[in-house]
């Protein structure tokens, strides 16, 4: 008698990779949530902080109009480019669970679906440093500050921020420094991802033929 028989079906969904196609579909749709949530979050603290240090400056240094109105307006555009990425990032992120859901039923489903994993991270790489250098370079020729020095959660996240200094040069350093992390980062990610799905083809084909 088996007494594990009632476990037939899950154990059944499993070797299909049906429960793991489903589950991971429904992770990635509830992180493009959270990110685009994030994305509408930022994009409002980043105004807000903008309209603070524009009233700080003015009190605490005088009648400097220009400089608390250049600020502010740095700060409405880096939110802008934060509004961008929550939209792109949530967007990849949707995408990718609805490919991980389609995907059929394969011997070697769990490496197809890591392949599209990394896919996914190499396009939220690419895209969180690309816009974060132009938007971060277009910050620093209105300002003259790296943005990034002022919020200390997004450089414990995001590396490299430090980067830039103050003036059109220092944007132009930031700006190209993130563009070839991000042109880096999705190449490696999109290589490894190939790996990963070549490996898979080749186990296929050398069942088919011993087969």
């Amino acid at each position: 008698m088996n007494l594990f028989g009632i476990l037939d079906p899950f154990f059944h969904a499993l070797s299909d990779a049906k429960i793991i196609r489903q589950t991971i579909s429904w992770v990635m749709r509830i992180q493009a949530v959270i990110i685009a949530l994030v994305g509408l979050y930022g994009c409002y603290s980043i105004i807000r902080l903008g309209f603070r240090a524009r009233v700080t400056i003015i009190n605490l240094e005088g009648e400097q109009v220009t400089r608390s109105i250049s600020i502010l307006i740095g700060c409405i555009l880096l939110a802008l480019f934060v509004l961008v990425w929550g939209y792109l990032t949530a967007g990849i992120l949707a995408k990718r669970a609805c490919t991980v859901q389609e995907m059929g039923d394969s011997h070697f489903t769990a490496l197809s679906i890591l392949s599209l994993i990394l896919r996914a991270n190499g396009e939220l790489a690419f895209v969180t440093y690309s816009l974060f250098g132009v938007g971060g370079c277009v910050f620093i020729w209105i300002t003259s500050e790296n943005p990034f020095a002022e919020m200390g959660f997004l450089g414990e996240v995001l590396p490299f921020t430090g980067r830039g200094g103050p003036g059109f040069l220092g944007g132009i350093e930031l700006c190209i420094f993130f563009l070839l992390i991000a042109f880096s980062l999705i190449v490696f990610f999109y290589a490894l991802a190939e790996y990963i799905a070549a490996q898979a083809e080749i186990a296929v084909n050398t069942r088919g033929l011993r087969k």
